[in-house]
Formats: C-alpha cells, structure tokens, sequence
C-alpha cells in the first residue's frame, strides 16, 4: 500500500543523499511561555512549567502528525512514498538537557550546538526501506526544537512551516494531559491523498538548446562600513610580516577551489528588531530586497580574500512556489532554484579606478582622487550598488518567467533535466531567505507559548563555498553562516560581523 512513485528529481534528490552528497535541512526554535530572562545560577526546574514536557510535546505532535500526510510517510525499498503503520515518540524524539540554564545559554546561543549539528548531518542517515519517517526532533532542555528533514520531502520552506503549525497546535491542546508513547497508528481504510511532484508536470516539456544615487543617509551608512569593516580586512592582509606571507597565501589561496563535506563551520547571529527596520527603510529607497543586500555584503566581505576576479560566485537562492500553485502543501518540495551568478569583477577596484564618475552617467557626481579620504567610500558604494541592481534584475527576470511560461520556467527545467554543473571557475553560494514565513504571533496572549529565537541551516553541497540562512523572531533577523571546515574565513565573517553591527 503507498501513495505514489517518487519523481525523477526526487529520485536524483534521494540518491544524492545516500551517495553523502546532502543531508536535508535543520531548523530550530525556542520556545517558551515565558521571557525566561534567568540568573546564572538558575536550574532548568525553575521554571518547568513554561517549558515543553513530553506530555505537551507528545500529544502536539500526535494531533500535528495526524492532520499532515507527509509526517506519517517513508520511502520503501521500490522507491514509493508510503505511509508507515506507526510512530512511537522515541522514533522521532531526541531529548539531551544540561544542569543549569547557564550550560543551555553557553551551548545554544542563536542555535544548535555546533557538536549537535554534525551529528545531525553526518550521523542521522534515511535508508530507503527502513520504515523510518523522513524528519525527526532534537529537544534541548524541552525548550529548543531542532526539525530535522530530509530534502526529498522537506525543502528548506517545509522546516519553517513545520515550527509554525507546530506551534499553533501546541496552543490548540491543553496544558494537561497522559504523555503519549504512541503519537501515529495508521487506522485508514483509504489512503489520504498525496500531492503530486511539481517537477513531473504534464506542462513540462523538455528544455530547448539553448536607480538614483544613494541619499546622504544612505552615504553615511557606507562611510561607517567602509571605516569599521572594510578597512580592518584590508589592513589586515597589509599588515602579515614577510615571513609569514607564503602560510597566509596557503590559507586563503584557494578559497574559491575546495572540496567540503556535509557540516562544517557554523555561526549564529542576529539583527535587532531596531536594526532590521533601518534596513527595511534602506531597501524601500533604493529599491532593492534583503536577498540582493545580502548577496551585495557577502561579495564586499568576500573581497579581501579574493585573489583571481577573473571568476564568477553563483548565489542559489530557493524561492517558495506554494502561494502560486492550485495544489501545493506546507511539506514537500513546492520550491525552484533561482541562480544568479555575479562576475567577481564587480568587486574590481580596477574596474573602478578607470571611471571619470563614479555612478556611471551622472557627470555632477566626479570620482574623487584615490588620495581623497573619500574615495574608499565611493568605491564601496559603487560596487555594492553594482552588485545588488544585478542581484534584483536577475531575480524579477526569472520571477516573471515563472509568472508567465510556468512549469516551462527554465529553472524548473534545470532542476528535473540537468544535473549539477561542474564548474572550477565558480563557486555556489546557498542563500535560504526564510524571513517572510511568519511563525507566531507578536503579542503572546499569557499562558500561551511563543517562539523566541529561530536559526536554520542546510547541509553543506559539494562545491559550495557556504550557506547563509535568515529568518525572523521576535529577536529580529536570526543568521546563520555556514562553511566547510577547510576554509579559513575568519577574516569574511569579522567583516560580515561589523557590517551587519553598524547597519
């Protein structure tokens, strides 16, 4: 008994899982009833009773498990999606808990414990046929949830639409109530009904061959980057004594050429609520959008450590397609890869050295001397311009492609008939831009939980330089920075650091 056959992509998507090549997306959430704003020497049990036990998690997940087919369904050995015939709580549950809050703030500050995500990616393997289901839960101190699921039924949308159904039906149930062993028995005579793929659309055919200057506002925000970011870096490179040039280079020669592996490097930050509406006003008067901001900072911040321009960085930048399809669900793969690949000679100061004005067509705007202070600042300027109108422009092109040929969209296309280019003269940047899923309410009502902090990440690809993924909280805009161990990015993430502290 099973619903349908996998999809030739999801057959691709399975296969570069068991081959070690991905592993699914994780994404965790804090929550609690409370602010929770604890001494040092508080205990877990102090405040138990604001915290999720496994009677409130056991049963929000039997109700939630339930209402969504995609939860109670395995791949069995022919490659069929299947439903499972039960799921006992500990198949899915994992709970690890510390002795004091302090513990629990030092290991999960903005997110999983880094040792708790490797094992995560590199340990928790889905086998065809073993009557498993395709996601399972990590608990922290019954208040941190880490989703973790499979990419052949949970793009990286599914996690965040999994805590926000979570939560809703966590506050849906009562506070009391008998732990559940068991939270899925199959008791259907007929099969739910099971969405279709996307990719294997009767609509799909085979692919053929082949603004104004920023305000003054806006100018005093690049001089404090450039003063407070930039300039570190690039004195930094300046500064190595000649005896230690040739071990410099090696560490960052080829940081556009190395392999990686499934989980390496990861780093957790925030944007204040404060922070993030100063952006929100940056991007409403240039016209530009947080995924072309964040592109345009991780190229500047990546500059320092470039050394050929000749190359290109490709940002692959899923969009969410369920708000445009008749049959979609909160599960499953409803998505299309968006890749936006930027020439690194936009980050050239040659490039810009040639120029008689620094915007490109307004003559009262002059290029001052390379020994003015503010050269620096227009340099900047100009490339992080440069970089986010291409970003935007390439981005609405392929969303009105999708508007207008829909499953005949060549990114679709890309995603079920290619396969992964190989290409030593670029390298993938992931950018997940999960900040327009909203996942609980502003205003908690008392005694009902909230989310206080989110932070998701995905496995790491092969020939991916890194991940950067964000979503929002109460807490503002929550960043996640992924790279493979081997690359030594201390100087990219010091930069990247600042410029989002002095935004």
């Amino acid at each position: 008994m099973s619903f349908r056959s996998l999809s030739s992509v999801e057959k691709k998507v399975l296969s570069q899982s068991l081959e070690g090549h991905r592993n699914g997306v994780v994404f965790g959430a804090m929550y609690s009833t409370t602010p929770e704003e604890w001494s040092d020497d508080a205990t877990l049990l102090t405040y138990k009773d604001s915290r999720l036990n496994m009677s409130l998690l056991s049963r929000a997940l039997a109700k939630l498990i339930s209402e969504h087919v995609e939860l109670y369904t395995t791949i069995t050995e022919g490659l069929e999606f299947a439903p499972v015939k039960e799921i006992k709580a500990e198949d899915v549950i994992n709970t690890i808990t510390f002795d004091s809050y302090k513990d629990e703030l030092v290991n999960c500050r903005f997110g999983a414990p880094p040792y708790l995500l490797r094992h995560i990616f590199n340990q928790t393997i889905f086998q065809p046929g073993s009557g498993n289901v395709l996601w399972e839960l990590f608990v922290v101190d019954e208040t941190l949830v880490i989703f973790h699921g499979h990419d052949v039924l949970f793009d990286v949308f599914s996690a965040a639409n999994f805590h926000k159904l979570f939560l809703d039906t966590l506050n849906s149930i009562p506070k009391k109530g008998k732990e559940l062993s068991t939270i899925f028995k199959l008791d259907r005579a007929v099969l739910p009904r099971f969405h279709k793929s996307i990719y294997e659309n009767a609509k799909l055919r085979l692919p053929a061959k082949a603004a104004d200057l920023f305000n003054l506002q806006t100018q005093s925000f690049f001089k404090s980057l450039y003063v407070n970011t930039l300039k570190k870096p690039f004195n930094y490179l300046n500064s190595n004594p000649p005896q230690q040039l040739k071990e410099f280079r090696a560490r960052y020669a080829d940081i556009l050429r190395t392999d990686n592996n499934l989980c390496g490097t990861t780093i957790f930050g925030n944007i204040p609520p404060e922070r993030l509406e100063r952006l929100n006003c940056l991007f409403n008067q240039q016209d530009i959008c947080l995924k072309s901001f964040v592109c345009a900072i991780t190229m500047l911040c990546l500059k320092p450590i470039v050394r050929n321009f000749t190359g290109t960085i490709t940002f692959c930048i899923p969009v969410d397609l369920r708000s445009s399809l008749e049959d979609s669900s909160e599960f499953g793969m409803f998505y299309k890869d968006i890749r936006v690949e930027c020439p690194l000679s936009l980050i050239n100061d040659q490039n810009f050295s040639g120029l008689t004005v620094y915007n490109g067509y307004d003559s009262s705007n002059v290029k001052v001397s390379d020994k003015d202070p503010k050269y620096r600042e227009q340099l900047l300027e100009y490339q992080f311009k440069k970089v986010t109108d291409h970003v935007v422009t390439i981005l609405r092109q392929r969303m009105k492609a999708w508007e207008r040929f829909g499953f005949n969209d060549d990114d679709i296309k890309r995603m079920r008939f290619s396969y992964e280019e190989k290409n030593n003269n670029t390298k993938l940047i992931q950018i997940n831009d999960l900040s327009e899923i909203k996942i609980g309410a502003d205003n908690v009502p008392d005694g009902k939980f909230g989310v206080r902090e989110l932070n998701v990440t995905q496995s790491l690809r092969p020939g991916q330089l890194m991940s950067l993924s964000y979503t929002r909280s109460e807490k503002g805009l929550n960043i996640c920075i992924h790279y493979p161990d081997s690359y030594n990015m201390e100087a990219f993430i010091e930069c990247f650091q600042s410029f989002i502290e002095d935004v």
